[in-house]
């Protein structure tokens, strides 16, 4: 087994998971992963992971097994069903020391999940943005900055 930790990010079928993988690029090597097929183009040079629908009943717990088995310690959801899948079951992976970078349930409930134009931010990056909830916790982030209010939603990719 390797001695690397590894970055899952989902959705490896649109340009958005590419985008992330170079905002998150040097922290650790990072996997794609996605429940559609992507051509072998595609492939190339990366390692891909077929997963399960987000609103697949046992989606968390075969994501977990993944991650347990591919020494991944930080997951980025891109698709609306993977966060709210991963949103109900973040306490469980954080047992086994992955982050899951989702908001808490109940933030999520409060938040729009949307893709977009904007400005993606992560997590840690939040701190100083006005319109951002307090103690947004963990998250994905976009924020559209051409609005007064500078909008902030749950960033999908769908």
């Amino acid at each position: 087994m390797d001695d690397k930790v590894n970055i899952l990010i989902t959705a490896a079928a649109t340009a958005q998971a590419y985008q992330l993988e170079r905002m998150v690029a040097g922290e650790r090597p990072v996997l794609f992963a996605d429940s559609a097929e992507l051509p072998q183009f595609m492939l190339k040079n990366r390692k891909f992971i077929k997963i399960s629908q987000g609103s697949s009943p046992s989606f968390a717990h075969e994501l977990l097994g993944i991650c347990l088995d591919q020494q991944i310690v930080r997951v980025f959801p891109l698709r609306k069903e993977e966060v709210k899948a991963l949103a109900e079951s973040r306490t469980l992976f954080f047992e086994y020391g992955i982050e899951v970078i989702v908001p808490a349930l109940p933030l999520l409930e409060k938040m729009e999940m949307k893709s977009g134009p904007g400005r993606i931010v992560i997590k840690a990056d939040l701190s100083g943005h006005a319109s951002l909830p307090v103690d947004p916790d963990f998250g994905l982030f976009l924020i559209n900055e051409e609005y007064p209010d500078s909008r902030v939603a749950i960033f999908t990719v769908d």
